[in-house]
């Protein structure tokens, strides 16, 4: 059998099979129907039941009719009907609508023979319908219709219900089907957008979609060459950031032993001093961006243990130390410890992160102030919060924070804020990196909280 490689060409198969099934089973219903109503119709024996009729009439009159009517009015398929002159059946049964406008035909035809309006000499009209006539003169007409009976072999509603049974159970069978071939794969690909759009470089839905032979096949092979070549830019980008941060390196140096020398020979120039700092601020500067590149490609070691506790405590008294080594009065790090999570991941990664975080919200807290860490935990997850005592931030600029190089305005404005903009990025790849999730709020009481969930 040919394969239907086409996504346009199965849908209109498809629809195209439904029509067909549903107007082929009309057909053979139609003609399965009027084959039973023929071969009733042929079967009866129309002559003897008129016969019948007359002699009860004559018999019993109306009375007489009417029992006779009563008991021979359904045969297999075929119904009796015996009106009186005003269109009345004499068992008071609802006359189909066919019935009563051969009746009023039939009305008609006696209506201009009794009155006068001859036809030609040569010319006698075939009587519509039977007639019976009783002794008093009264008039009855005799009717044999296809039966609507209940117990009828095979009715026209029974075809109905057929006909509409078969085409809901095509359409629907082919329907799903097609809605399947369909969605299965726009599902696929919906998952590895959502997956690519987070950072994940690796996915592909060759095995999946790919192998399919239609437009949405198509479809999955252009999405993982795309996926292909955002994965090699990427790499191409971080292994530039790298090289060129190691090719800086050396120059740096060189350039501090100079400024070094300099200063032993003059050391009252406050040039020198400026120019020291400066060479210090960019040492910083190339040192997270090594950072960064190397949480940008993928961890080294396997994810091992690590006690979540253990290693806050370790984060606290090195910025506290770092506070008092950088001058730094009057702000603390506090630790708050309520639980002790174990989570599986990388400890160093974790370490940098949440030392860029605490380092972050020093440099933004007041004097006099304190940085808290707060750690608990669920079922499920152990969730880190740090918490500053400064000012806050923008409530457009939060979703912002973990961008590389994104300062706020106010740091930008800031003339002693000396920050790159890549602590908080370093941070958030290092927490992707571990299986977890961090995320900004402006506290109610004032201060920023930076929130970290990592699975146990």
């Amino acid at each position: 059998m040919l394969a239907v490689r086409s996504l346009l060409l199965r849908i209109f198969l498809s629809f195209w099979l439904i029509i067909v099934i549903t107007i082929g089973t009309a057909g053979v219903a139609g003609f399965l129907y009027a084959e039973r109503m023929r071969e009733a119709i042929e079967s009866f024996e129309i002559g003897d039941s008129m016969l019948g009729a007359s002699a009860a009439l004559e018999a019993g009159g109306r009375k007489g009719l009417t029992d006779w009517l009563r008991r021979n009015r359904t045969s297999r398929a075929i119904t009796i009907f015996v009106l009186d002159e005003r269109g009345h059946d004499l068992l008071d049964r609802r006359v189909p609508f066919g019935l009563t406008r051969v009746f009023r035909r039939h009305r008609e035809h006696l209506h201009r023979h009794q009155f006068g309006d001859r036809d030609p000499r040569n010319l006698r009209r075939s009587r519509p319908q039977p007639l019976l006539v009783a002794a008093n003169g009264s008039i009855y007409t005799f009717f044999v219709s296809p039966s609507r009976a209940s117990h009828s072999v095979w009715t026209m509603a029974d075809a109905r219900w057929l006909l509409f049974a078969i085409a809901l159970l095509v359409s629907g069978i082919v329907s799903y089907f097609l809605a399947t071939t369909i969605s299965r794969p726009v599902r696929k690909l919906r998952d590895a957008t959502v997956a690519l759009a987070g950072g994940d470089l690796d996915v592909r839905v060759a095995e999946s979609v790919g192998k399919r032979r239609d437009e949405l096949g198509m479809l999955g092979r252009d999405f993982d060459s795309m996926a292909e070549n955002l994965q090699q830019a990427s790499a191409r980008q971080t292994e530039l950031s790298r090289n060129i941060s190691h090719e800086l390196r050396s120059p740096l140096a060189r350039m501090r032993v100079a400024v070094e020398l300099a200063r032993q020979k003059n050391a009252n120039m406050p040039e020198l001093e400026r120019l020291d700092n400066e060479t210090e601020r960019l040492d910083d500067l190339i040192g997270q961006i090594l950072s960064y590149t190397k949480l940008d490609a993928s961890p080294d070691t396997d994810p091992e243990p690590t006690d979540l506790a253990d290693l806050i405590h370790e984060v606290v008294e090195n910025v506290n130390y770092e506070c008092k080594a950088e001058g730094i009065d009057g702000v603390s790090v506090v630790a708050q410890i309520n639980a002790s999570p174990v989570t599986l991941g990388h400890a160093g990664a974790m370490i940098s992160a949440i030392e860029n975080i605490v380092r972050n919200a020093v440099h933004h807290s007041p004097p006099g102030s304190e940085v808290t860490i707060h750690l608990s935990k669920d079922d499920e997850s152990a969730l880190i919060e740090i918490r500053d005592g400064g000012p806050g931030v923008d409530e457009e600029d939060l979703h912002r924070l973990f961008e590389p190089f994104f300062r706020t305005r106010e740091s930008v404005a800031s003339k002693n804020e000396r920050g790159s903009g890549l602590g908080l990025a370093i941070a958030e790849r290092a927490v992707r990196i571990n299986g977890g999730t961090i995320s900004a709020h402006n506290h109610p009481d004032g201060g920023l909280l930076v929130r970290i969930s990592l699975p146990l």
